[in-house]
């Protein structure tokens, strides 16, 4: 059985609506949004208390410039 995964487009909507410089945990399976803060250990303690032992976190970028490295 296939995991539900976040459309690329949910996922990004979802980090723009945490706002730029924050946190963001989603699901271990990567469908939905768990909780969100100002900091790391904010969120994982709200993913926790959400039941989410597992939680894939990540950080908003603080502008979204796309960017080449070489």
């Amino acid at each position: 059985m296939p995991m539900p995964v976040m459309s690329p487009e949910a996922r990004i909507k979802a980090l723009r609506e945490a706002g730029s410089g924050n946190w963001v945990a989603f699901s271990e399976d990567e469908s939905r949004v768990v909780a969100t803060g100002a900091t790391y250990d904010e969120v994982v303690q709200a993913a926790e208390n959400a039941g989410e032992n597992e939680p894939v976190i990540t950080r908003v970028p603080n502008d979204w410039a796309p960017r080449v490295f070489w």
